[in-house]
């Protein structure tokens, strides 16, 4: 009787707010039917930087490259200043490509000391960068001031530094997008409240890769990563939800942090490819495996619903996850994988990973409860329940 009425009370939630929050996040067709946007095309060395343009605008970058990375600017395609009339609210970037032209051999300390920057920043708020390409720089995405910001359909490869630098701690979502190649995965290093907002991670792919001169190593013969959350153990920080997804690791630079206080996870499996145990703790929801072919396969599918033969080459511009659920890993027998000494024992999982429909109904509403009760504005309760409804695929 008691999940039963969880039920009505996630329906009656439901009817009373998808009016509200169905127009927070356009999707990409919404985005590019908008009468405020702006076409850009072409491939450019020269630093594409727009500080003002209206609410609710979107930049159609689908035939876009940039490639004054780092030597025109470390920073070549930057968005929206709070400093120029506010942060622009409700901004889409549809595509567009970020290619670094340095040598892929530069050390960790050689590129962050001597180039540092990021494919793609933005000084917006409640943004939606739907299909953003980012090869071989130093950072990928790197959101700044404002509040609110989610990336799907992204696909990045070979990121010398963070993936996603969200150091400003802004709420946030990623959806089925590919990290092929992160030395560090998320970041959030300064100072930042992140009272009533959410961090998730829904249909996501990311392998930490082993790069040149590690952390302060500065020798390019020495392989190494970081790790996949960055300054997340300082207190303060996002406690990330993660779902659907694939983290792949092989050799940490040296001792690597642990999952974030208060990660929650749903099935969601990781890949270690490295020697001896596993030197993370594995979490309620969580599948470990030393079978590469779970990533391999992983991988190869969100390249073929995305029409991706090769990095920046996908047809599937307009690729809209939420026409559909995100596939779940598919496990195939593989070594058993002994925890590490601090690790806890490894959860049952059912086939898909999923919790069952009241258990599901049931975090759900205490989450959409909790961005109520936690934000004081109303915009950001808003978002905040938008991305749990969508990442439960109660709405899409």
């Amino acid at each position: 009787m008691k999940r039963s009425l969880t039920f009505i009370a996630v329906a009656a939630l439901i009817g009373a707010i998808i009016q509200s929050v169905s127009a927070v996040e356009p999707s990409a067709v919404d985005c590019l039917a908008r009468s405020s946007l702006t076409v850009k095309s072409g491939t450019e060395s020269a630093r594409w930087k727009q500080e003002t343009f209206p609410n609710n605008h979107t930049f159609d970058a689908r035939t876009y490259t940039n490639i004054g990375y780092p030597f025109t600017d470390p920073y070549p395609v930057s968005l929206g200043d709070k400093d120029e009339g506010g942060v622009p609210t409700g901004l889409c970037i549809v595509g567009g490509k970020t290619v670094g032209q340095q040598s892929e051999n530069l050390t960790w300390n050689q590129m962050h000391d001597v180039y540092h920057g990021g494919g793609l920043r933005t000084y917006t708020s409640d943004t939606v960068v739907n299909g953003w390409r980012i090869r071989n720089t130093a950072d990928g995405f790197q959101p700044r001031d404002g509040e609110n910001w989610t990336l799907v359909n992204n696909y990045y490869e070979y990121i010398r530094d963070d993936c996603v630098e969200n150091d400003d701690r802004l709420g946030g979502a990623i959806y089925d997008s590919l990290f092929d190649g992160c030395y560090t995965g998320l970041s959030e290093q300064d100072a930042g409240s992140t009272a009533g907002e959410t961090l998730i991670l829904d249909g996501v792919l990311m392998r930490l890769q082993p790069m040149p001169g590690p952390y302060n190593t500065n020798d390019p013969t020495i392989l190494g990563h970081g790790s996949f959350f960055k300054k997340f153990d300082d207190g303060g920080r996002h406690e990330p939800i993660i779902r659907n997804s694939v983290f792949v690791a092989e050799k940490f630079r040296d001792d690597p942090k642990d999952w974030p206080p208060g990660t929650t996870m749903s099935n969601v499996t990781v890949v270690w490819l490295g020697q001896g145990a596993f030197p993370m703790s594995t979490l309620p929801g969580m599948t470990l495996t030393t079978n590469r072919s779970v990533w391999d396969n992983a991988r190869a599918d969100w390249l073929s619903r995305h029409g991706c033969t090769a990095f920046g080459s996908c047809s599937e511009a307009l690729y809209d996850p939420s026409a559909s659920p995100s596939p779940s890993p598919s496990l195939t027998p593989s070594p058993t994988v002994s925890p590490s000494p601090s690790s806890s024992p490894s959860p049952t999982v059912s086939p898909t990973g999923s919790p069952s429909p009241s258990g599901t109904a049931e975090v759900a509403v205490a989450e959409i409860v909790a961005c109520v009760n936690t934000s004081t504005q109303r915009l950001k309760k808003l978002r905040c329940i938008r991305q749990v409804l969508r990442s439960y695929e109660y709405i899409a």
